[in-house]
């Protein structure tokens, strides 16, 4: 710290900069890290980059523009079940989270029986990763559509669960507290002390996660989830005009996606 003296005698100490203890820390992760990761910068070849984000974006050998973007018409089966999926794996799962996320919020059920065995449970479905979940949903019910609504059901139970119990220990509890002391049940008083707090948070976060669901869908596809991943993975290696052309849609419906979120969003806040 410095201390100086202002032109009318006050004395003023100005604060350390932390910038440098932020990078300071910075370099000694960086450190740190290269000693655990192997790194050969001979095995980067950055110049077949530009050769296939050529190939994505022009047509093939033999093909016009027209074939190009009038693929993109042929896509609207796997865009829809993309969509479907996506949305309805968003709803279920959000649905099924919001029980799940009352009962882990210690303000609503103060035994730590109750909370600590279902944020245990919260943490576990978390830590499977939704490429996991499609490849063990796609054993059982086999490839499809299915699989991948099945797969984003369980990984936005995992979010919304987490990030909703935490909104939950966060509102005012006197409502609450007011109703229970006239007599009102459990329910009753949540339905209508707190429920009303946290809807609005509930749609705005259903909304961003059914936003990642949409991008996360196209990976999917790769484990046999159906939809618009699959169109990728058929001609990720031969045609990457075709991979160029349905990325350039997934980019114009996540746009769309994320505009029509951000409006949502703007008219609930």
């Amino acid at each position: 710290m410095t201390k100086f003296t202002l032109d009318n005698g006050k004395s003023v100490i100005k604060p350390f900069n932390k910038i440098w203890i932020v990078l300071g820390i910075l370099v000694t992760l960086i450190i740190i890290f290269s000693l655990f990761i192997t790194f050969t910068p001979s095995l980067i070849n950055l110049s077949e980059l530009g050769v296939i984000i050529k190939k994505m974006f022009t047509p093939k050998a033999g093909r016009t523009w027209g074939d190009y973007f009038g693929f993109m018409l042929t896509l609207w089966e796997p865009l829809l079940a993309t969509l479907e999926m996506s949305l309805a794996g968003t709803i279920i799962g959000s649905l099924l989270a919001v029980p799940i996320a009352i009962l882990a919020a210690k303000n609503i059920f103060k035994s730590k029986f109750v909370y600590l065995p279902i944020r245990l449970y919260m943490n576990l479905v978390r830590t499977i990763p939704a490429m996991v979940l499609a490849v063990i949903a796609v054993y059982f019910v086999g490839i499809g559509v299915l699989s991948g609504m099945i797969a984003i059901t369980i990984f936005t139970f995992g979010i919304m669960s987490k990030m909703l119990y935490e909104v939950i220990e966060t509102v005012d509890m006197s409502p609450y507290e007011a109703l229970e002391s006239t007599g009102a049940s459990k329910v009753q008083a949540f339905r209508y002390a707190i429920f009303p707090q946290i809807f609005p948070v509930f749609l705005s976060y259903l909304i961003y996660i059914f936003e990642i669901n949409v991008r996360a869908s196209a990976i999917l596809g790769y484990v046999g989830a159906g939809g618009i991943g699959m169109v990728i993975k058929d001609n990720i290696l031969y045609n990457y005009d075709r991979v160029g052309s349905t990325l350039i849609l997934m980019l114009i419906v996540i746009l769309s996606v994320q505009f029509f979120s951000n409006y949502v969003r703007g008219k609930l806040q």
